[in-house]
């Protein structure tokens, strides 16, 4: 969570009665045992590299590290202790060189350490729209955060890693906004220590773009190869923090599940052991070919920006001219951004193509431009995203995992039980206007002959709709809204998740968990039912009586109800990370979570009910989708955009 959100709610967190420790495996917790029981805050500002700053102190806990980049030279690390709550935090360490200059637009870098790194303050956000929750931005912003048990370090603990990967569609999201304090504290509370690592991918265009100019400069996918990147750092490096590179989950939520579920499309990869998937899979985006799906988005974004027919000398007319591009930047008023200069070509008279123009532009200017196309109704839906490109994501992702092509790792995938309400804006009224919102998030529309029976499996009964089980309420909409909301839920969320499962277990891949967050927020309004992104809280301990989170999004006046859900389910995701297995290797009274095996098991989550059911709801309407992904653009070949 944000911290300035957070820092009030310490109090809260850390007052409220835990568990009492489980039985560990002492192989799994010798270390943990010398660790502090509690959490830390500090302020957000930006990351410093360089001779450590005049207010750091002997208290500030350092690390050292020997990465392949600084040839073998040690680097140290100096983070914020705050001994009132027993932790260690690095925030801000660099992963990647900045992505700037010629290195836009190309896949991430080693970062080369030259001196030490001072870790003191929150990185800037990667670039996005200034109206969002994420605070300081800049095209520079491949950094990441560790959160350790105070004293932690390579000599003195061997912890589990949990990686974030945050959401926000592709197009927004920083790790400022996740604060895992709360959740560090409980963790040490109840014996299961672990560090946890934050990182910044690229947003937007400069991260997820699509088009031929992309596609021709091998350009797709650059947010997905910064994930992988932070991920091989965190193998390289975590030792010295105390973490075990061998047990490494990544856990993410939306976007961040998306990402994490395509990780899986690499059939070798080795930089984690297992994964939570939160509300993603897939193929929850639209996915097609990089070079053709958005191809009309992105000659729209070379229209607006004016690199449709551009002459070097007019691309950079309004760029800066620094002679080393990645050490000058500026503010701009209007984005709350960082714009990094860009060297002036040579060659006055020659012409830069679409690409190059794009590569070349300011910083804000190219921010700008990608806005100007989101805020166009006909690029609304996900034209910034995963692609297939060939590469990272050799094909479709519906096609791979039907072929068993895919890492057979364990693996949590869950949705909340209302995922499609966030998604319907208020105009859709009417099933006309609800067809016109499908034709907004596809690239390919469907048939007409597919959408007729797509609506007639889905009733346009208030009582079938979502938010599902609210009877025939309506909560001031038409009818038609809650019908379009159990759509897009399904489409995008269920569906993929129950055929990434399918698919796994009948290839061999037994160890799979499935959920439904079925908790309603307390404070949102009902319209919105058990809502995406709302488990959040949840699982970061947050969900505790006297905590306020509607600024954020979530809720307030949480319950004790509420709080002992979320310690529940923060002690499945401990577990997971530990042992590969919610369950753990104790005896407890909480309710054994089954693998999702050919029962098809799935486990309620709900204050009152932690209950095991069969994913079987919905089902016709789940077999339409995964039985037709052509038309639904979970299956699109990268030979070309024909159907069939």
């Amino acid at each position: 969570m944000k911290w300035t959100i957070l820092l009030p709610l310490l109090p809260l967190v850390l007052s409220a009665p835990a568990p009492a420790p489980q039985n560990n495996d002492p192989a799994s917790t010798s270390a943990a045992q010398n660790a502090t029981a509690t959490a830390t805050a500090t302020g957000s500002s930006s990351t410093s590299t360089g001779s450590s700053p005049s207010n750091t102190t002997s208290n500030n806990p350092s690390v050292t590290i020997y990465p392949d980049t600084s040839n073998g030279t040690p680097i140290k690390i100096t983070g914020v202790n705050v001994a009132e709550y027993g932790q260690d935090l690095y925030l801000g360490v660099p992963y990647a060189q900045p992505p700037v200059g010629d290195l836009r637009f190309s896949p991430p870098q080693s970062y080369i350490y030259n001196f030490s790194v001072t870790a003191q303050k929150q990185p800037p956000a990667c670039l996005q729209s200034p109206n969002g929750l994420a605070g300081t931005q800049s095209e520079d912003c491949l950094y990441l955060n560790v959160y350790a048990p105070q004293g932690s370090n390579a000599t003195s603990a061997y912890l589990p890693v949990m990686v974030w990967i945050y959401g926000g569609s592709f197009t927004s999201g920083s790790i400022d906004l996740y604060n895992a304090t709360a959740l560090q504290a409980y963790a040490s509370k109840t014996g299961k220590p672990f560090i946890y690592v934050a990182l910044n991918y690229r947003l937007g265009t400069f991260g997820w773009p699509s088009g031929s100019g992309f596609a021709e400069n091998g350009a797709a996918n650059l947010g997905l190869k910064d994930i992988r990147k932070g991920l091989e750092w965190v193998q390289e490096n975590i030792w010295a923090f105390g973490g075990n590179p061998d047990q490494v989950t990544v856990f993410g939520e939306s976007a961040g599940a998306i990402a994490t579920s395509l990780l899986y499309l690499d059939e070798n990869i080795n930089t984690f052991k297992s994964a939570i998937m939160e509300s993603g899979a897939q193929s929850t985006t639209p996915i097609g070919p990089t070079g053709s799906t958005w191809e009309d988005a992105y000659q729209y974004l070379l229209q607006v920006t004016n690199c449709s027919s551009t002459p070097a000398s007019s691309a950079n007319a309004t760029a800066a001219t620094p002679s080393s591009a990645a050490n000058t930047t500026a503010t701009t008023s209007s984005t709350n951004a960082t714009s990094t200069g860009y060297a002036t070509s040579s060659d006055s008279t020659s012409k830069l193509t679409g690409f190059e123009c794009l590569k070349a532009l300011p910083a804000d200017a190219l921010l700008k431009g990608q806005l100007t196309v989101k805020s166009n109704l006909l690029f609304a839906g996900f034209i910034y995203g995963p692609s297939i490109d060939g590469d990272l994501i050799p094909d479709s992702p519906h096609t791979l995992l039907s072929q068993g092509r895919f890492a057979k790792k364990p693996f949590i995938s869950g949705n909340n039980k209302d995922e499609g309400t966030s998604f319907v804006p208020s105009f859709v009224n009417s099933t006309q206007t609800g067809m016109q919102l499908l034709a907004i998030f596809s690239p390919v529309d469907p048939d007409n002959s597919t959408v007729a029976q797509l609506y007639s499996l889905y009733s346009p009964e208030p009582s079938a709709g979502s938010p599902f089980d609210t009877g025939n309420q309506t909560f001031g909409f038409s009818p038609a809204h809650k019908q379009i909301a159990a759509i897009l839920g399904d489409a995008q969320f269920q569906a993929p998740r129950r055929y990434f499962l399918e698919q796994a277990n009948s290839h061999g891949l037994d160890q799979t968990w499935s959920y439904q967050f079925e908790q309603y927020t307390p404070g949102q309004p009902a319209a919105r039912g058990v809502y995406h992104a709302s488990e959040i809280p949840y699982v970061y301990g947050l969900s505790v009586p006297g905590a306020n989170l509607t600024s954020i999004g979530f809720g307030n006046n949480y319950t004790v109800g509420d709080q002992q859900l979320s310690y529940q389910m923060v002690d499945y995701w401990l577990n997971f990370a530990y042992y590969s297995n919610p369950n753990g290797q104790s005896n407890s009274n909480a309710t054994v979570w089954p693998t999702y095996s050919n029962d098809k098991n799935i486990l309620r989550l709900k204050s009152d009910n932690i209950t095991v059911f069969t994913d079987n709801y919905r089902q016709a309407q789940m077999d339409f989708f995964n039985g037709n992904p052509t038309e639904f653009n979970y299956k699109r070949s990268i030979a070309g955009v024909q159907r069939g």
